[in-house]
């Protein structure tokens, strides 16, 4: 199950919530003051391989030198 970021429009805290994929925004409620006005924040993420390591994306670019 992903783990998605999410800022508390309300009262502006971060949290992350383990969900389904697809659940929409709404769903989701702040922790701290249980508002529901609340933005899913893009994030990184990492992927597991046969051997047990961890891949994670580059974050740098694909321009020549």
């Amino acid at each position: 199950m992903p783990i998605y970021e999410y800022n508390c429009l309300a009262c502006g805290v971060n949290f992350t919530l383990f969900q389904k994929m697809g659940t929409p925004q709404g769903d989701s409620a702040c922790p701290t003051c249980k508002s529901t006005d609340v933005k899913r924040l893009i994030s990184s993420f990492s992927c597991g391989s046969e051997s047990g390591g961890l891949s994670m994306p580059s974050t740098h670019g694909s321009g020549g030198v």
